[in-house]
């Protein structure tokens, strides 16, 4: 009986598949701004001279919080149907729609990027200033110094970041 219910699921059930692809779109959408938004409060936060421990903490703090039901209440209340969110772009409410609900779900992850940005911070601080300064002697920019020096020195914190982040939301 068992053996047959995972062949009924992998060859009748519509509902089985409709599940994988919005679970792989939920991914796809939410991992890569999540990890681009941690890396770019880590940039920030790098070179900050004043109130460093105060912004680590507060951007660290909804990883903290996580999902928990004060959170939703209050996600749910800002993209509902003439939430603050349906006032600024008019959409009808975004949890009332399946093609934004997952959009709204996926923002929610987005927004808590303590983890990964605290990760991103290490990495950073551990990319000697002499790489740098070499790469400013020979010309490069900002953007370049980004791309050739902290994106290949990085990487490896990336990958981490990417496979932890992607093993949480499939989870």
């Amino acid at each position: 009986v068992g053996l047959r219910n995972y062949v009924q699921m992998f060859t009748e059930d519509p509902r089985y598949w409709r599940s994988v692809v919005t679970t792989l779109t939920y991914v796809v959408i939410a991992v890569p701004l999540q990890l681009a938004l941690a890396l770019v409060v880590a940039l920030a936060l790098k070179n900050m001279r004043h109130g460093k421990g105060f912004y680590r903490s507060a951007f660290y703090a909804p990883s903290l919080l996580g999902a928990s039901m004060s959170i939703a209440l209050v996600w749910r209340a800002l993209f509902n149907d003439g939430g603050t969110v349906d006032h600024l772009f008019g959409n009808g409410g975004w949890i009332n729609r399946p093609g934004w609900s997952l959009l709204a779900v996926a923002l929610l992850t987005v927004w808590q990027f303590g983890a990964p940005m605290v990760i991103f911070l290490a990495g950073l601080q551990q990319i000697p200033a002499e790489l740098y300064e070499a790469a400013a002697v020979d010309g490069a920019g900002k953007w370049r110094q980004f791309v050739s020096v902290t994106v290949p020195m990085l990487s490896p914190v990336l990958f981490f970041n990417l496979v932890l982040q992607t093993i949480q939301a499939f989870q």
